[in-house]
């Protein structure tokens, strides 16, 4: 492959990653609770305050900006990105791989616990997670391609 090519190719896969990474974070990113818990207690008052499937920007409160960052360096660094620049990204980038992951394993959630004294402990619940955190490991990912593609052009 020629060093053109390569360089279109990792331009393109961080430009096509940047939105997809952004759009993520206006998707769900985890649904709070488990159908069997809301027939149990959707009807509590406390209930009504917290959003069922939460965005992003909704579950988080500095990690969504942090991300929404990373998906703009990621456009900047396709645009006009030294190699530093693209170092720093790559970090940045791996980190979020990480945090993504963890999500993904451990959906987040706005923490919600009730104590059901008919049972005598907090009521069992099983939050899952998103399309929101699947999105963004894509968007993470192709920018990570494209960044690491876009060493071999040096």
């Amino acid at each position: 492959m020629s060093k053109g090519t390569r360089e279109a190719t990792a331009d393109w896969l961080m430009v096509i990653g940047a939105p997809i990474l952004m759009g993520s974070l206006f998707l769900t990113w985890s649904h709070q609770f488990s159908r069997k818990f809301l027939l149990r207690y959707a009807g509590l008052g406390d209930m009504q305050r917290v959003p069922r499937d939460p965005t992003a920007w909704q579950v988080y409160s500095s990690v969504d900006v942090l991300l929404a960052l990373l998906a703009a360096a990621l456009l900047a660094v396709a645009l006009r990105g030294t190699r530093n620049a693209r170092v720093i990204l790559a970090l940045g980038l791996a980190v979020a791989l990480a945090f993504t992951i963890h999500a993904l394993s451990v959906p987040p959630t706005a923490g919600a616990v009730i104590f059901d004294a008919a049972l005598g402990r907090y009521a069992p619940n099983s939050p899952t997670s998103g399309p929101g955190e699947t999105f963004g490991l894509v968007g993470i990912v192709l920018g990570l391609v494209g960044v690491l593609i876009s060493f071999t052009v040096d």
